[in-house]
């Protein structure tokens, strides 16, 4: 779903999603399926993602809650790469859907990702989107006569993505189908960013000052460590702890482990230094302890969900920015522009 083509490798076009409302849909899912886009323009500091909130007359509609939302017609909608339907709990066994199960039909047989967000799944069900596909359903309700699914291939997890369908069981399955889409467009580095923001996010504010000290030795030593790295085993012995204790240290002070966040810190230099602008790619490289261009290329996209050329220059006057590139960088050859990323 959503491949990356040739064309896209120096840079990955904005995910467009659409979220298809139905009056007392589940406002709870839909801000599930909200925040990680949101999230993941922050993280990314850029726009990756880009949402249209819908409906089939374009009015305003009301979530479950009570709570009205503005809406734009589906059929006046901008192009999308994936459309997913928000309903309610009784969407299934509402009998006046009929038209939404036309439009439904019209929009499976589209080259985009069609998805639904819980009990609104059976919907797709129904006009048979699933058929083929792997997906994941809530329980459905006991007045829905079951026997008429059999060509489905319901999977034992809280969300699914399958090619082009893309389904889940409920409002706390949904940020985890949202990371799935994302990761898929813009790379795992990105998620992982996300989740580690949100882990961060969710502890009390602990003064790196009252952090333990083995734990701001061991960043200290990180930080003067870019260009050789040193290995987890050796920060270890550095610091006269197992390496055990070490990465329990920094999953409980930071969120994650220590080669993540030694990673992250390298990364986070390079892209440092390519907007300076002042050394070539193939310095960046080595300054930052990478051992090859493929490699970093690729922990760089993957991180910052951009090519490294894209950042190169950045913090240069506009003059500099606008003068050849012969003249900002040195020629590097590699084979970027044929690895996929």
């Amino acid at each position: 779903m959503l491949p990356l083509t040739e064309s896209d490798r120096l840079r990955t076009p904005v995910l467009q999603i659409g979220f298809w409302l139905v009056e007392a849909f589940d406002f709870y899912a839909l801000a599930n399926a909200l925040e990680p886009l949101r999230l993941a323009n922050q993280i990314a500091g850029r726009r990756v993602c880009q949402w249209q909130i819908l409906s089939l007359e374009g009015q305003q509609l009301h979530a479950s809650n009570g709570i009205a939302t503005a809406t734009a017609r589906l059929d006046q909608a901008l192009p999308l790469d994936v459309l997913i339907l928000c309903g309610g709990d009784d969407l299934p066994l509402r009998p006046d859907h009929s038209d939404l199960c036309t439009r439904l039909r019209h929009w499976a047989a589209q080259p985009i990702g069609l998805g639904a967000l819980g009990n609104a799944g059976w919907l797709l069900a129904k006009i048979g989107a699933l058929d083929g596909f792997r997906c994941s359903l809530p329980e459905p309700d006991p007045s829905m006569k079951t026997a008429a699914y059999s060509e489905l291939t319901p999977v034992a997890a809280p969300f699914c993505v399958d090619r082009q369908r893309l389904t889940c069981v409920g409002p706390q399955a949904v940020q985890g189908l949202m990371h799935e889409v994302i990761g898929r467009t813009h790379g795992r580095g990105l998620i992982l960013r996300m989740e580690k923001y949100a882990a961060r996010q969710s502890r009390p504010l602990l003064p790196m000052h009252e952090a333990p000290a083995k734990l701001q030795a061991t960043l200290a030593l990180m930080n003067e460590h870019l260009c050789r790295t040193l290995g987890i085993d050796e920060l270890a012995e550095t610091m006269g702890v197992s390496r055990r204790h070490l990465e329990r240290l920094f999953k409980s002070s930071l969120g994650c482990s220590p080669s993540r966040h030694y990673l992250d810190l390298r990364l986070q230099r390079a892209r440092q230094l390519l907007r300076d602008g002042e050394q070539t790619l193939a310095t960046v490289v080595g300054a930052c302890g990478f051992v090859s261009l493929q490699h970093f290329i690729r922990c760089y996209r993957q991180y910052f969900g951009a090519h490294p050329r894209e950042h190169m220059g950045m913090n240069l006057p506009a003059k500099a920015q606008g003068a050849p590139a012969s003249l900002r960088m040195a020629p590097v050859r590699s084979r970027a522009s044929s690895l996929s990323h």
